[in-house]
């Protein structure tokens, strides 16, 4: 099956390009999303290119305006990237869109410096108020807007649906 060891749809839906019945109610009842299929079967394409890759856990992928963050398995974003990024970059000719590679668990400042990239993350600071749900606001030099690689919007809505947290930037 290549390098994707696991993808959120299975390796006969893989293969056949068509998606199985357990498959088929995974994605209607929202536990995958359309992208995540789209994305696992260009990352099977390009397992049977690049033969010599690591093995890779793809978890999901999340969309916003002009920004894709796939999240995968611990210590495997190198894989998913390749040599000289050269499997990323195929990868976003296929998507057509920006893409961030992010750990799954990984912790709120690495996730925010592999989405923010090439933009610098000079901490993340978390607010509590009065009995409400904390806020985590992520400070950027101000130097580094035009660095980020989305909108603000795309990028908070990124955050929320990776950590299910109120996440803001913040330029300093």
């Amino acid at each position: 099956m290549g390098f994707i060891t696991k993808a959120p749809i299975c390796g006969v839906c893989l293969k056949s390009g068509i998606l199985c019945q357990g498959c088929e109610r995974k994605l209607r009842e929202n536990k995958i999303s359309e992208l995540d299929v789209k994305v696992s079967r260009v990352l099977f394409g390009l397992a049977q290119k690049y033969r010599g890759m690591n093995a890779i856990n793809f978890k999901r992928a999340i969309d916003a305006v002009g920004l894709t963050a796939l999240v995968v398995g611990r210590g495997e974003i190198s894989s998913i990237i390749g040599k000289g990024g050269k499997l990323i970059r195929e990868l976003t000719e296929h998507l057509q869109t920006k893409i961030r590679i992010v750990e799954e668990g990984a912790d709120i400042r690495k996730q925010a410096q592999d989405i923010l990239t090439p933009a610098r993350v000079l901490g993340v600071n978390i607010l509590y108020s009065g009995g409400k749900r904390e806020e985590y606001r992520v400070r950027i030099p101000r130097t580094h807007v035009r660095r980020l690689p989305a909108s603000i919007d795309a990028i908070q809505s990124i955050f929320a649906k990776l950590t299910d947290k109120n996440i803001k930037l913040v330029f300093e």
